[in-house]
């Protein structure tokens, strides 16, 4: 893809191989291709984890059916396309075809054969197919629906078609999309490590000013591999490092369906990509708690809440109402020097499901006793404990407190 790097290189040409015009033509095929289109699971992905190849060879109870979807069987059948197809022409291009007609088939004289694909591959499988009879791939400047077609050639295992979507995708502009798309690619696509530098090399330079308030809202959505790709340059270009380190923690806690997920990969494989090398500057260490409060529970109030260790401090929390609300945080062991600790309270509220601040501030620890606490300004009691108070998720009250410690860097 051209960033700049592989732009010289031409793709090689097009093999034509004669057999276009008798593609889905039954006088000249020998088999019937049943393609059942399934439809995609509103809970799962549209992108990234969802494209990677998953080879499923499930046979039916005769023996006949063989699906080579990534997608759940039960999802329902949403149209059945049946094409003609001739088994030489496809065996030959294709190891996945050449073991279905070989050994998928019950007898030697069956005629249909049937394979499973997501409504979002339909268009890619089509044109794979074509390519087997032609040799040749529908022209085309946009590099996603060359993506698409390499992410099927692997599927179906047609070796010739991927290279020649690769050498396409090698001299064509990319896209933050289709950068993104290159570094989920299976790693069986073992060609493909070109293609992959590439798409790290567009994304470090597109965003070589990430802490620029012009990408934040961009970047604050975008997949962990594309954050991984950014920061794994040598050389970040800021004054201090401490900010890039802040921009991880951001995009870390910055709401997303998986929230959790993103904390774990942040602290496993983006926060060793900051170095601190500047030796006279601080940096966070954090933690997040979360909590769970019954209805019940806060009727009766005060409520205590989990007992937890970090650093070298023991800390307590606790929820009280005098007047409002109060989030508590206490010191119950002290055994390490004193340092600011910033301080988030954050609870889920209704309907978006999300959590969202309410308060936040410093404190110093390493002192004891209550150290800091919360307070919802403005609202009587009775419209937070009633039924229809957007605090309560199923009777629960869903807290968070996140933390972050500055220390001196090692």
């Amino acid at each position: 893809m051209s960033t700049g790097a592989g732009a010289g290189a031409e793709p090689e040409p097009e093999t034509d191989d004669g057999y276009e015009a008798v593609f889905n033509v039954e006088v000249f095929s020998d088999r019937e291709l049943r393609v059942e289109v399934v439809g995609r699971d509103d809970d799962a992905p549209t992108s990234g984890a969802s494209r990677k190849r998953r080879r499923e060879e499930d046979k039916g109870d005769d023996g006949e059916d063989i699906d080579s979807s990534c997608t759940v069987t039960s999802r329902p059948v949403l149209r059945v396309e049946t094409i003609y197809v001739s088994a030489a022409i496809l065996a030959a291009k294709s190891s996945f075809f050449y073991k279905l007609f070989s050994n998928g088939m019950k007898e030697s004289g069956q005629r249909q054969a049937t394979v499973r694909i997501s409504d979002s591959e339909e268009k890619a499988f089509m044109e794979l197919l074509r390519f087997m009879y032609s040799g040749k791939l529908t022209a085309t400047t946009e590099p996603i629906p060359l993506v698409d077609i390499l992410m099927a050639a692997d599927k179906f295992e047609v070796v010739s078609c991927m290279k020649l979507c690769i050498q396409r995708l090698m001299v064509l502009p990319m896209t933050p999309e289709s950068a993104l798309m290159c570094l989920d690619l299976p790693c069986s696509i073992s060609m493909a490590a070109d293609l992959t530098e590439a798409a790290k090399k567009f994304l470090a330079e597109r965003y070589m000013e990430f802490l620029s308030t012009q990408f934040q809202d961009e970047l604050m959505r975008m997949p962990p591999a594309g954050i991984e790709a950014i920061l794994s340059r040598n050389d970040f270009g800021v004054a201090s490092e401490v900010a890039v380190y802040d921009f991880v923690l951001r995009w870390a806690s910055s709401p997303c369906p998986n929230s959790e997920e993103r904390m774990d990969i942040s602290s496993s494989r983006l926060l060793p990509l900051v170095r601190l090398r500047i030796t006279n500057a601080d940096f966070y260490s954090c933690h997040t708690v979360n909590w769970a409060v019954k209805r019940e529970q806060c009727r009766s109030l005060p409520t205590l809440g989990p007992i937890f260790s970090w650093e070298e401090y023991v800390f307590a929390l606790s929820v009280h109402w005098v007047g409002h609300l109060g989030l508590y945080i206490e010191m119950e062991e002290n055994k390490g020097p004193t340092r600011t600790v910033h301080f988030e309270f954050q609870a889920k509220t209704k309907p978006l499901l999300q959590f969202v601040t309410w308060h936040k501030g410093t404190f110093a620890a390493g002192c004891e006793g209550a150290v800091c606490s919360m307070e919802l300004l403005g609202i009587p009691w009775s419209g937070f404990i009633a039924d229809d108070s957007p605090f309560f998720i199923d009777d629960t009250l869903h807290l968070r407190v996140k933390l972050k410690i500055m220390q001196e860097p090692q």
